[in-house]
């Protein structure tokens, strides 16, 4: 029997099976992000998705860094009495996915990365940077960044979404994942991953390029498997969650 939600995990938990689909969410986004795929997989899986700390409802964590957010994720599953879980990450929750089966966090059985942050260094220009430090709690600054992740427009109920969720996050929790958390390179622990890997990404990413993906995700995980995209940007989940859904539901594998 599932455990009773602790009061202070904020998260979204629809649908039932004996496997877990536990969805995190990209940096900027909240569970609600993965809210489209999820209408689309909780007929045949339990779906989790968790605010990660510092965003969406989530208080943020005292010392952010990726081995704590591998401990909050081990910690919620834990809680919530999940044994056998797929971790589905999505830009910065890809490379936090990436950390936790590095850990060999128990139950974990396969990880999905949709569109990661490599477990390298995330380019990212000096100016995009210093744009993305200003006031991000500024709806002006908010749209800019959605707009220019995404190649498809979004539907104004996804893009408001992603919008309000830009704005929410906690300015600490913000500074250290641009300062530090996407320029942690956690390369050398990616030979511990033992586990299947679906690596799904597109070549119209306009975030992380495509020979990133190939090189740096796929090339230090050699047990990966490349599913290749196009026509459509960073925000996946919200500019085409049908065909994401689809392409995890043909992913999961056998053996979980």
């Amino acid at each position: 029997m599932r455990q009773p939600l602790n009061h202070k995990l904020s998260l979204i938990a629809q649908g039932e099976g004996d496997i877990t689909l536990v969805f995190l969410h990209y940096f900027s986004g909240a569970a609600v992000s993965w809210q489209w795929v999820i209408d689309q997989l909780k007929g045949d899986f339990h779906c989790l998705a968790l605010d990660l700390p510092g965003f969406g409802n989530a208080p943020p964590l005292a010392d952010p860094n990726l081995k704590s957010y591998s401990t909050f994720i081990q910690s919620a599953l834990s809680q919530l009495g999940i044994r056998r879980c797929v971790l589905i990450g999505h830009s910065m929750g890809g490379k936090l996915a990436l950390q936790a089966a590095a850990d060999c966090i128990d139950g974990l059985k396969q990880i999905i990365l949709v569109a990661p942050s490599p477990p390298t260094q995330e380019p990212m220009p000096d100016e995009e940077r210093d744009r993305m430090l200003q006031d991000h709690h500024s709806p002006p600054v908010a749209e800019t960044t959605v707009d220019s992740a995404a190649h498809q427009k979004l539907p104004e109920s996804r893009r408001a979404i992603a919008i309000r969720t830009h704005t929410q996050a906690e300015d600490r929790t913000w500074r250290w994942w641009l300062l530090e958390g996407m320029n942690h390179s956690i390369a050398e622990q990616m030979t511990q991953i033992q586990i299947p890997v679906t690596v799904i990404a597109s070549v119209d990413d306009p975030v992380i390029p495509w020979d990133t993906i190939q090189q740096e995700v796929v090339g230090l995980l050699p047990q990966s498997e490349l599913v290749k995209l196009s026509e459509v940007g960073h925000l996946i989940p919200l500019e085409m969650p049908d065909q994401l859904a689809q392409t995890v539901r043909r992913h999961i594998a056998h053996q979980v």
